[in-house]
């Protein structure tokens, strides 16, 4: 007794007493995570054989049953929005009509919808909800109910452990069981996905791709496809209206090109382009006629000289020399009224009414002109063509009557309406296209409006398919070059 004594005083001597318990507390510790390790391989081995789910399922309750004493170990996969239980220690197969099965499950969903371990009777402080573990444990015991989830991502099922009512878990022993399930679940449910007929295999599959496409993920993108297939569906499925779109110029209904009537110098200029012209009235220029009035005064000389001649010659009785004469006259009259006719027409005037569009010739007054020169451009203003050139690639859809809009370079937010009246049957080189000269008359046209605007028209065809509008030159293109 005395030696035992001087052995406990000998140790507090030599190792002070809190050192000692502290000691102890961590050979504690490590005993308790040597043992949870051991538990963890003795089933992550029992379980490592299995090549099937039942088996695997079956070997991971039988053994858990085993290692912790449990009444019963229940395992549950997630099926769409129910967790269906699998496999139930020492139970070859499982009634899911059974109350008890049914209670099992309920209290297993519980565990995967708070995504949580779920133990009743619940320690102290616990935040998780345990009204179907309560629920199962009155009714099956009392026992006590550990309920852990199995996860990939998301939780997938759940495993379920009714323990003895005396049984307590410390937080080393749950926490082994955690580990456990994140270990084994991988392989579990890879054997759950695989291990099945082809037609289970198959309909899953289509199932978690219609839960990719139309689960909440992905919104983006999803919105994205949608919207293209809308867009794609519209362009296939419904018409719209079809128009071929070519550049135009004014043009005036009539127009007249006022030429010089013979070969003179301008001597006046009273008007400028824009100026209002009156048929047969109004004088646009006027040729110096001083040339002209000198040879009527000599023409007229010699009639007199003429006629002079013929008197005598009928007072002679010289009959010969006499209808000499009478010619000279007649030459000369006919010459003379050549003459004035010519000083007449020196005033130059338009043979209809209407604008002043060209001949700003008031710089040219002394110009010599020549018989034929172009010297003005008259047009009313009163009824104007759209001259539209078409593409020979689109002429065929052009036809008599067809309605349109034009809109010009000037004020290209105004619209104007026009029908087609004429198609000209032959086509014209411009820029280096072929083009056909599709005349349109205009309806309500602006005060404003003057031959020779250009802009861009707009010819109704009709309905057509959208994606036939968009494509229809390239699929044109293509049959040219490929030769379909």
């Amino acid at each position: 007794m005395q030696e035992k004594t001087s052995e406990t005083q000998a140790r507090h001597v030599l190792v002070p007493e809190n050192v000692w318990r502290n000691t102890q507390a961590e050979l504690e510790k490590l005993r308790a995570e040597n043992n949870s390790h051991q538990q963890i391989l003795s089933t992550m081995a029992a379980v490592r054989g299995s090549e099937r789910f039942t088996g695997l399922a079956m070997a991971l309750c039988n053994t858990l049953a085993s290692e912790y004493k449990a009444d019963r170990v229940t395992l549950g996969i997630l099926r769409g929005r129910s967790v269906h239980a699998m496999a139930m220690s020492h139970t070859a197969h499982v009634l899911r009509k059974m109350q008890l099965v049914q209670d099992i499950e309920a209290a297993m969903e519980e565990c995967v919808d708070q995504d949580c371990e779920v133990i009743f009777p619940p320690p102290p402080n616990a935040n998780f909800i345990t009204r179907c573990a309560e629920k199962l444990s009155k009714a099956q015991g009392p026992h006590v109910i550990c309920v852990f989830p199995l996860r990939q991502a998301d939780p997938a099922g759940a495993l379920l452990l009714e323990l003895a009512p005396e049984t307590k878990l410390n937080l080393q022993q749950i926490e082994t069981l955690r580990q456990i399930c994140d270990l084994v679940t991988p392989r579990l449910l890879d054997l759950f996905q695989h291990d099945r007929w082809f037609g289970a295999r198959i309909a899953a599959s289509w199932r978690s791709q219609l839960a990719k496409l139309v689960g909440p993920s992905h919104t983006w993108m999803k919105a994205a496809a949608i919207g293209v297939t809308a867009f794609l569906a519209w362009a296939l499925f419904f018409n719209g209206e079809f128009r071929i779109t070519a550049p135009f110029t004014l043009e005036s209904l009539q127009q007249a090109e006022i030429v010089a009537p013979f070969n003179g110098y301008i001597a006046t200029v009273p008007v400028r382009p824009g100026d209002v012209v009156i048929a047969n009235q109004t004088i646009l220029a006027t040729l110096d006629t001083a040339l002209l009035e000198d040879q009527l005064a000599e023409e007229q000389a010699k009639l007199a000289g003429y006629e002079k001649q013929a008197a005598i010659a009928q007072s002679q009785d010289k009959f010969g020399d006499m209808e000499i004469a009478d010619e000279d006259i007649n030459g000369s009259h006919s010459q003379i009224m050549y003459l004035e006719r010519e000083i007449n027409l020196a005033d130059i005037r338009s043979p209809i009414s209407g604008v002043l569009l060209t001949g700003d010739l008031e710089w040219k007054i002394g110009s010599a002109v020549q018989t034929g020169d172009v010297l003005f451009h008259v047009a009313p203003l009163d009824h104007l063509l759209a001259k539209i050139n078409v593409p020979d690639s689109d002429i065929l859809y052009i036809q008599k009557g067809q309605s349109g809009q034009v809109a010009t370079d000037a004020f290209p937010g105004d619209k104007f309406s026009i029908q087609v009246t004429r198609i000209d049957p032959l086509a014209q080189v411009q820029d280096r296209l072929n083009v056909f000269t599709v005349r349109a008359e205009l309806s309500n046209p602006p005060s404003w409006f003057r031959p020779g605007m250009q802009g861009t028209a707009k010819i109704d065809i009709g309905p057509r398919r959208h994606i036939w509008i968009w494509t229809r030159s390239l699929i044109d293109w293509l049959r040219l070059k490929l030769w379909l």
